[in-house]
């Protein structure tokens, strides 16, 4: 799951909501939404998910059969809604574990969470991980562990 940590920072955020979802998509994974194809696949290669380009998906839960939010998600096909990062940058955000490839107690405070690509990391496309590495263009710093869907994480955004 994902939310933004300031009402603000929704006002100001481009986002793409005219592409589709290539895998079953949650609310948090990171995905490049290609206009010209009409979808949104995640990061393919380590130079993807090294950009500036990469959008968080954030879909506003209207299926009413859903009952926990942690259930949702955007089937292969149904429209995406992505959120460009380099938009938020120094704002707040939170990320709930399950889109975070590491194991929650493994992540500390203060490190950098960075998008996953599908070439590297392939069991874990469109999620998060935890990176020392200086050449991404956008991360997300960890300021604390938080709640935010059973275990989280609030952090900034970070742009190079």
């Amino acid at each position: 799951m994902f939310k933004f940590g300031t009402i603000g920072a929704f006002k100001q955020v481009r986002n793409n909501p005219r592409t589709k979802a290539v895998i079953n998509t949650y609310n948090g994974y990171v995905v490049i939404p290609d206009d010209a194809t009409g979808l949104a696949p995640t990061a393919a290669t380590p130079t993807q998910a090294k950009s500036k380009d990469v959008h968080v998906v954030w879909n506003i839960i209207d299926k009413p059969e859903i009952r926990n939010s942690s259930d949702f998600y955007i089937a292969v096909g149904e429209p995406v809604r992505a959120f460009k990062l380099i938009d938020l940058v120094d704002l707040p955000v939170e990320l709930s574990h399950d889109v975070v490839k590491d194991d929650f107690a493994t992540v500390a405070i203060g490190a950098f969470l960075v998008p996953c690509d599908d070439t590297t990391d392939p069991t874990a496309r469109g999620k998060w991980k935890v990176s020392t590495a200086t050449d991404y263009g956008v991360k997300i710093k960890v300021l604390e562990k938080t709640t935010f869907g059973d275990k989280g994480f609030y952090g900034k955004v970070v742009v190079q």
